[in-house]
Formats: C-alpha cells, structure tokens, sequence
C-alpha cells in the first residue's frame, strides 16, 4: 500500500487519533533511539561503501590484481560497514520491542485488508513476541494480524487522550446545555407580547421577570437554587431592550 493510503485514516476519528499521532514503525528504531546510538547511527551512514568498495577495487587492480580476486577486495572493503550498520539495525529494533513489550511505547495498526473506515487498534503487548516486518510496518503473532502500525511514546499517547477527553467534554457541554442567548430571547418574545416590558422602565428592573420566565419554562436547566445572574441575562437582555426603546419613541 502506498503512502498516500496510508495517509487516508479520517482525521474526525477518535479512534484513529492515536494512529495519527504516531510514526511509521520502520522510523521508531532512529527516533527513539538513545543520543549515543543516533551519533553511531550518522557515523555508519557518513561513509559510503559504495566509495569503500570503488577504492580497494581500484587499489587491487593498480597492483595488478584482476577478476574475482579484485572483486573479493572489494568486498572485503565495504562488507564491515554493512555488517556494523546491520546491527545497528538489530540492536535499535530490539529496544523498540522491549519498550513495546513494558508500556514505554504504544503501537497502533489495522486489521487487513486495511479500508477506508477501518479503525485503528492498539497491539498487544504479548504480540511482539511474533513475526515484525519492519519495513512493510505488518505483524503477525498468535493467529492476529496487523498492517500499517505506527508507534507512539507514553507521553505522546497521553497527550492525546487527554485532548480528546478534553473536546468530548466540551462536545457535551455545547450539546447538552442550549445556549442562554436563545432562553432569553425567548424570555423577551414572551413578556413583550403579554406587555410586561415596559420601556420607561430600566432593562435591569425587567431581569427578575425574564430570571422567572426561564425558571417556570426550563426548570431542569435553570433551577431555583441555581444562579443565574444579571451579568448573564443583560448581555443578551439589554441590545434587544434598546432596539425596542428605540423603535417605540419612532
């Protein structure tokens, strides 16, 4: 599967928030890998062993050593690099496995085939003991399978589920509680039309009736003992009081 559908998790979905918030699992062996080892990592990959073979190849064959003699050169020249970046490779996978396995880092993946609507999963941490295909980013273990993974930190995780129990509880205070703009306007329609709004009068000495109006109307949201204060009820009250004032004097 390409990049670009693996980039394809809907954004809008919780469960994919963590998914998000990962990398690519063939990434997580550098980026979670100690100071040390990522200072090792830029000295293996300074030296090219392309340039190591060219130059024992042209060595060899300067001293007139030709054929497979001069290619085993070669060989020889580039394979300890090769070998040290490969255990680089190993060593860094290891320790992205034990954290995987103690909770210091959370993985993430789907279920194959992988769709459009498919929510994430987190790994088990018993699974890493089965078969990683890194660079596929794929797990198989104990008959589960998992494609695409990425991986978080502890932090990382945390983060994100301290924002989306943020927002859900924003999501249910906006859902759960109609605003107050629209009780008082409702409040004002009301007593205008019985005429107990009275312009000479102050805004302010209308606020117990509108208080009272939206008590008798509401009374789970807007209970006796509750406070609903005059600050709250002019910033909506007052604008519609003035327009009215206003439109009687005309």
């Amino acid at each position: 599967m390409n990049l670009e559908m693996r980039a394809m998790a809907p954004k809008t979905n919780p469960r994919n928030d963590l998914w998000n918030g990962g990398m690519h699992i063939s990434r997580a062996p550098y980026a979670y890998a100690p100071k040390s080892e990522k200072e090792e990592h830029k000295r293996l990959h300074g030296v090219s062993a392309i340039e190591l073979a060219t130059k024992a190849a042209e060595e060899t064959q300067a001293s007139g050593i030709t054929g497979w003699e001069a290619l085993n050169a070669a060989l020889s020249a580039s394979s300890p690099i090769l070998s040290a970046r490969t255990e680089w490779d190993n060593r860094m996978r290891a320790f992205v496995l034990h954290h995987l396995e103690h909770g210091n880092l959370f993985a993430y993946g789907f279920e194959p085939p992988r769709r459009l609507d498919s929510q994430s999963l987190e790994i088990p941490t018993v699974s890493w003991k089965g078969n990683v295909q890194w660079n596929k980013a794929c797990l198989s273990a104990q008959g589960l399978e998992f494609v695409e993974i990425r991986i978080l930190s502890k932090q990382r995780r945390d983060e994100i589920v301290a924002d989306q129990s943020t927002r859900s509880e924003l999501d249910k205070r906006q859902v759960g509680r109609p605003s107050i703009k629209l009780h008082i306007q409702e409040a004002f329609s009301d007593l205008e039309g019985s005429g107990k709004i009275d312009v000479n009068e102050s805004a302010k000495s209308h606020f117990p009736l509108v208080r009272e109006h939206m008590r008798s109307t509401y009374p789970d949201l807007y209970p006796k003992d509750g406070k609903l204060g005059d600050e709250g009820i002019r910033s909506h009250f007052s604008p519609l009081f003035k327009a009215l004032k206003k439109t009687s004097k005309q």
